[in-house]
């Protein structure tokens, strides 16, 4: 059941089908202020929004990130999904793992989903991390990286969900990972999406084009600059840690990683609606 006002504290109000990230007043409360300052902006906001990023990215308390500055080109991107979009468009039919972003279905109902021993050496990989499966990192993750490394296949990391983490340890400069994109949707902003993609070279394609010619949306950039400045990383496990870990007593709940995020039996839940219920 997708949350709302109406919302109460019983297990009719986990969230099966589609798990909704963590969102309440403290975000409207942002937006309220954010409108009413309306910049005037006197030049491009590109490059004060990616080395904000890349501090909010390394301030991390719970978590720890490592092996960015293998990455040193960055380009600003509006969410996680045009940073999936550009790789369609510019790769082709590429791989993906079963049950990793929904996104991926969506685009093609007939996807036929990767496996570590049908990994196919002429298609690019694909791989959310953290897997919103699981709220983790994959449990195979290292072993595909191998895998990939070892055939020879690019690979591309989807990590979205960075932004509603906590205690996950990566590095991403693992020699197969060529690109990886992080958003803040997840963190609260997904109506206003906008994030970095991080590459070893400068890729070729759409989200290139917009960064060398300037057409980034600044009013997005500032939305995410102040997110940023105002809130920091981790701000929703910081609020809701104690109330996530009672939901999870209380509904027989395995923890997972991630703030909006449960196992029941061997499935993801949703359980923002309960957080807020509180």
């Amino acid at each position: 059941m997708r949350d709302s006002p109406e919302r109460q504290y019983t297990r009719e109000w986990l969230q099966y089908e589609r798990q909704q990230p963590m969102y309440d007043e403290s975000i409207n409360e942002f937006y309220e202020n954010v409108f009413k300052e309306s910049p005037v902006h006197k030049g491009l906001l590109d490059e004060e929004f990616i080395l904000t990023f890349e501090r909010w990215l390394l301030d991390h308390q719970y978590s720890s990130f490592t092996g960015i500055h293998a990455f040193p080109v960055r380009h600003i991107i509006q969410g996680c999904t045009q940073f999936i979009d550009d790789l369609y468009q510019r790769c082709g039919d590429i791989q993906t793992f079963e049950k990793d972003y929904k996104y991926h279905w969506r685009l093609n109902n007939n996807v036929k989903y990767a496996t570590i021993d049908t990994l196919d050496s002429n298609k690019e990989l694909l791989i959310a991390m953290p897997f919103p499966y699981y709220g983790d990192v994959h449990p195979d993750m290292y072993e595909i990286l191998d895998k990939c490394y070892e055939l020879k296949i690019p690979v591309h990391v989807d990590s979205a969900w960075i932004s509603c983490i906590r205690d996950i340890n990566f590095n991403f400069d693992h020699p197969a990972i060529q690109t990886f994109g992080i958003s803040l949707s997840k963190g609260g902003i997904g109506g206003n999406r906008i994030g970095v993609r991080f590459a070893r070279k400068k890729p070729e394609g759409a989200i290139t084009i917009m960064n060398d010619f300037h057409m980034n949306q600044q009013p997005l950039l500032y939305i995410g600059l102040k997110f940023m400045q105002d809130f920091g990383p981790e701000f929703f496990w910081k609020k809701y840690e104690e109330r996530y870990y009672k939901v999870c007593e209380d509904f027989d709940l395995k923890p997972t990683k991630t703030v909006h995020l449960a196992i029941e039996g061997d499935k993801p839940v949703g359980v923002r609606s309960l957080l807020r219920a509180l």
